[in-house]
């Protein structure tokens, strides 16, 4: 049984691509009976702030124009920063790492749309509900495009991969550091670059996204190995 939110569910859609549109409508199908796909006009830099009051995700085709889709996610999140803001992509590929990274950057989910249906209905519904999501599907061989995307063309060092994944675990800062060799002051200082990097309102919230993200690993597993299990479904 669908539950309240999915019976006035609407969708903001940034898109000139009619297979875009069938796609999100063909979703009413899958679990949001009650979705109602909304366009905006292609030559908008954002929607007028009535239909972005409305509106319970604001959705904008990034495959065909990705530095624009990165401009109208980052209008958005001016204009209203609780608005969720979902980036879709025909294939993961068809952004660039820097790209994507653009989009998670200005507050925005990243949905492929070779996501099958019911994929793609509980990626909106967790967006829905506030969390940040990137869900692509990539093959073996794609791996390093995620390490990219994850951590940046110019490198995140492998240090800040494990002091993610450090943080996910809820370590305090002298442990982090006796586990790095770094001081708790650089600890801090570290942590502070990476939250203002992702876009964090605080360390709270940047180890609740490292542990979405699939940087969390548990006690006595390695963690000198860049996250590959970002690429999931949001719970039901």
């Amino acid at each position: 049984m669908s539950q309240p939110r999915d019976r006035s569910f609407r969708l903001l859609l940034a898109s000139t691509r009619w297979a875009v549109h069938a796609y999100f409508i063909s979703l009413r199908r899958r679990g949001l009976p009650g979705l109602v796909v909304a366009p905006i006009p292609p030559d908008a830099e954002a929607p007028d702030e009535l239909a972005l009051a409305r509106a319970t995700v604001v959705a904008i085709d990034a495959g065909l124009d990705a530095p624009r889709a990165v401009a109208l996610a980052r209008a958005l999140r001016e204009l209203d920063p609780s608005v969720p803001v979902l980036a879709v992509l025909c294939c993961p590929q068809s952004a660039t790492p820097w790209q994507l990274q653009a989009l998670v950057r200005v507050g925005a989910s990243v949905l492929d749309l070779e996501a099958p249906p019911d994929e793609a209905v509980r990626v909106l519904q967790s967006v829905a509900r506030g969390s940040s999501v990137l869900h692509v599907h990539l093959k073996r061989d794609h791996r390093a495009f995620l390490h990219e995307v994850l951590v940046g063309r110019e490198g995140a060092t492998d240090e800040k991969v494990r002091l993610l994944e450090l943080l996910a675990r809820g370590l305090p800062d002298h442990e982090i550091g006796r586990r790095l060799h770094l001081s708790p002051h650089t600890v801090k200082h570290r942590i502070e670059d990476l939250r203002a990097e992702l876009g964090a309102r605080n360390r709270i919230e940047l180890a609740a996204w490292a542990g979405r993200n699939g940087f969390y690993a548990p006690e006595g597993h390695a963690v000198d190995s860049v996250p590959v299990q970002v690429l999931r479904s949001p719970p039901r």
